[in-house]
């Protein structure tokens, strides 16, 4: 049984699809490690920098001159969706950030981790991207969250100061191209394949689906 999804740090819809993904996954009742999960990655600003000196509203602020009411207006539609989803996103207050050693991190823990302990790190990274305001890109940063999510500081560290699994990454997306899409959040469950942040409902539907083909 497979799952693909393709993901970014930096897009919160990808935050909001990953959390109903595992709230489908809580409610189908499947160990997610009886899987074969391949979390894909798609970096969306590949020419960001690593140390942003302004966050996302102070820079549309200065570029735009928003008032405080005009900068929650434009991002009222990503806080209502994740309020729906049961996550708290302030969008405002994140740092335009490259994500590359994020997904290179995460790529990592795929391919050497067990299902649930690259999805704790990939949840512990978005929170502390969406709901803290951490700046990703640092090392310290990032081997603080794989301590956290149990994973091995210093294998990650080799990873951070190297550039393994960067190619892996572009790989994702070139893969994700091949698709012919080209944006994420982007799931392939079975047969179900989804672009943009699906239901809970349509997740479980999908999930139950590829549970019963594969018992057929």
């Amino acid at each position: 049984m497979r799952i693909n999804f393709w993901m970014d740090y930096a897009s919160p819809f990808c935050y909001i699809a990953f959390h109903r993904l595992n709230e489908a996954m809580k409610t189908v009742g499947i160990d997610q490690n009886k899987l074969e999960y391949n979390f894909c990655t798609f970096q969306i600003a590949p020419t960001a920098t690593e140390n942003p000196r302004l966050t996302r509203g102070e820079m549309l602020t200065q570029k735009y001159g928003l008032t405080k009411q005009q900068l929650y207006e434009r991002f009222q539609n990503i806080t209502e969706q994740a309020r729906d989803a049961g996550l708290t996103i302030d969008y405002a207050d994140t740092l335009p950030i490259n994500t590359m050693k994020a997904l290179r991190l995460t790529k990592w823990s795929n391919d050497t981790q067990v299902n649930q302990k690259t999805a704790k790190l990939i949840d512990e990274i978005f929170v502390a991207y969406f709901v803290e305001s951490q700046n990703i890109a640092s090392d310290n940063v990032l081997l603080k969250i794989v301590n956290d999510a149990g994973l091995d500081a210093s294998s990650a560290k080799k990873i951070l100061t190297s550039e393994e699994y960067r190619d892996v990454v572009i790989e994702d997306e070139n893969n994700l191209a091949n698709r012919n899409v080209d944006a994420v959040p982007y799931f392939e469950i079975g047969r179900y394949h989804y672009e943009g942040v699906p239901t809970k409902e349509d997740l479980i539907e999908a999930i139950n689906n590829l549970i019963y083909q594969k018992a057929n």
